[in-house]
């Protein structure tokens, strides 16, 4: 049987939207053990910061990594770069004492973790090789050569 999920609203301890959405998938496992998971909402990354991020962001990184260390990385190398050193959990062997740095998929985060995100980019850009990313609504001229 196949996961349901519905975004809804509880008001006064009734369900105020999609309730009748609920109350057929509630139908549609009829007879079955169900778990039932009930968390807060929250907005994933916009589009316009997916735009930015891959139309500003990574062609930046590019082009600094192509001039810092003449090596040319893709957007998903940049990607993976910038979601293992800005976009990760830390997990921690007790036993050892030894910490591991697990990058995160951006496709759950939400529009603040993904702004999150976008600034450490930017702040790493800076400390590593003093570059400046523009902010999403700041106009530049850049000259990038791929």
């Amino acid at each position: 049987m196949k996961k349901i999920e519905i975004t809804t609203s509880i008001q006064n301890g009734k369900i105020k939207r999609n309730a009748k959405t609920v109350i057929d998938a509630f139908k549609s496992f009829e007879g079955k053990n169900v778990t039932l998971i009930l968390k807060p909402f929250k907005n994933t990354r916009s589009i316009p910061q997916n735009a930015y991020y891959w139309g500003v962001v990574i062609p930046i990184w590019q082009n600094i990594i192509k001039t810092e260390w003449v090596e040319f990385y893709s957007k998903e190398e940049i990607h993976e770069f910038l979601k293992y050193n800005c976009n990760y959990i830390e997990k921690v062997n007790t036993d050892t004492g030894e910490c591991i740095r697990l990058s995160k998929s951006t496709t759950q985060n939400s529009t603040t973790e993904q702004e999150e995100f976008h600034l450490k980019a930017r702040q790493l850009a800076f400390d590593m090789f003093s570059v400046n990313i523009p902010l999403p609504n700041e106009q530049t001229n850049l000259n990038i050569e791929l």
